[in-house]
């Protein structure tokens, strides 16, 4: 999953109870989650900005996503690299948003983002989902 699916279980948005149950699910063991390490990043970011958190929220949410266990993956790999490289150049998106379909199809994982316009560009180059139209308990191992 992506940042954007992330950032929900924190900050109260559109979804926010989908993206909820995935990550109850994750913590009980029934689903595997991983994303690129890039998500702590992206995340992290979204955290210290948002203007309704205070140094003390964005911390404890911090340390909540640290605490999660996420299957965090290296982009390091060349290979990985290159491939980020040839989506974002083909699909036009960000070499952040790329990293996330490049894990995914290197990975032969479902990809879940909230946000609309990149699922339209991916759905057909991974395995996609878009967060309002996911059922969590279909995802369980």
């Amino acid at each position: 999953m992506d940042a954007s699916v992330v950032a929900k279980w924190y900050i109260a948005e559109e979804d926010s109870d989908r993206a909820l149950e995935i990550r109850t699910l994750h913590s009980a063991g029934k689903l595997v989650l991983s994303s690129p390490v890039l998500i702590i990043y992206e995340v992290g970011n979204a955290l210290t900005r948002h203007p309704s958190f205070t140094n003390e929220d964005s911390a404890k949410a911090f340390q909540s996503l640290m605490d999660l266990g996420l299957g965090l993956r290296s982009l390091a790999d060349p290979s990985l690299l290159e491939k980020t490289f040839e989506i974002s150049r083909q699909l036009r998106m960000t070499f952040y948003d790329a990293a996330y379909v490049a894990l995914a199809r290197d990975h032969d994982a479902m990809l879940i983002t909230a946000d609309k316009d990149l699922h339209k560009k991916i759905k057909r180059h991974c395995r996609a989902r878009i967060l309002s139209e996911t059922k969590p308990e279909e995802l369980t191992v």
